[in-house]
């Protein structure tokens, strides 16, 4: 179920999915102050304080900052009907990345196995 979905200042988005399966935070904001947004997936199974970075998705240069905006809604959604069907965070980031890089939207990367 999503949790939290809350818009913040400067083009941010921070979504909390909580599952039978996992908790995590998905976290859009801008990677500096003249670049765009991006996307960091983390594990919040063990409460925020213990909350660790497990993926990051950065996407192509051509995806306008209201559109990564609806990405991180459309991505909230897919993590929370995958991570209720059972599947683990991992497996469902790797078929997230695959089926993005596939689209040409972005390319993710797994920082720290789940």
């Amino acid at each position: 179920m999503i949790t939290s979905n809350t818009k913040y200042p400067f083009g941010g988005k921070v979504a909390t999915v909580e599952t039978k399966s996992f908790n995590c935070m998905i976290s859009t904001a801008k990677e500096g102050i003249f670049k765009k947004q991006s996307i960091i997936f983390s594990d919040i199974s063990e409460g925020m304080s213990s909350r660790h970075h497990v993926a990051k998705l950065l996407f192509v240069d051509f995806i306008s900052s209201s559109q990564r905006i609806e990405f991180h809604d459309i991505i909230a959604h897919f993590i929370d009907e995958a991570g209720m069907s059972g599947k683990s965070l991992k497996d469902i980031l790797i078929e997230l990345f695959e089926g993005l890089k596939r689209e040409g939207i972005g390319f993710g990367t797994m920082i720290e196995s789940v």
